[in-house]
């Protein structure tokens, strides 16, 4: 479960303060699926950027599984993080790896020494967002959506209990925008991610 109570950040400009996040309550139970909507500057991504702690809030608390991140040391954190896949909103691939290494990488990233377990998981994510048979391409060689199923398998990677999504379909046109969905959907149930 994901607690906010209460959560405020502002950045402070030269000349001016934005208030990003003012006085945000909510909790998401574990498996549900939330969307957050707002004009473009509303403060929607950094909520999500607040939940992994990737921003800071300046007052409130942020609780995954009853644990307040704040009081999280940064090794804590960092290991908190590896059950939260993140999905951006422009994909964030390395171009010089290929579809099943960009997925790879999250696995090196975490730790993850063997090289038969690494590749047996990138396989399976690869089939499960649908780009069997694409595992060698780069990711100019890619669709957008492509790109983006890569990028879900990348978040998936570390089996999160949590997956955020940045705008994660705001740069594909609408027929692909719902294919993403149906998947994220798909991902939903299959594994009982909140998202």
């Amino acid at each position: 479960m994901i607690e906010i109570k209460q959560v405020s950040k502002v950045y402070r400009l030269k000349n001016r303060e934005v208030i990003a996040v003012d006085d945000v309550s909510l909790i998401i139970e574990d498996g549900d699926i939330y969307g957050i909507i707002g004009y473009s500057g509303a403060g929607k991504s950094t909520l999500v950027r607040l939940i992994n702690q990737l921003e800071i809030q300046d007052s409130g608390k942020i609780f995954v599984d009853n644990q307040n991140l704040g009081d999280l040391s940064s090794n804590e954190l960092r290991k908190l993080r590896t059950k939260i896949g993140m999905i951006f909103q422009h994909f964030n691939l390395l171009w010089s790896r290929t579809v099943s290494e960009n997925i790879e990488l999250a696995l090196e990233i975490a730790g993850n020494k063997d090289k038969q377990e690494r590749h047996s998981k990138v396989q399976e994510l690869v089939d499960l967002v649908g780009l069997t048979g694409r595992e060698n391409a780069y990711p100019s060689e890619l669709s957008g959506g492509q790109k983006q199923r890569v990028g879900i398998a990348r978040a998936l990677a570390n089996d999160p209990k949590i997956l955020l999504c940045d705008e994660a379909t705001s740069a594909l046109d609408p027929d692909t925008t719902k294919s993403i969905l149906d998947l994220l959907l798909e991902i939903n149930k299959k594994l009982n991610i909140t998202i």
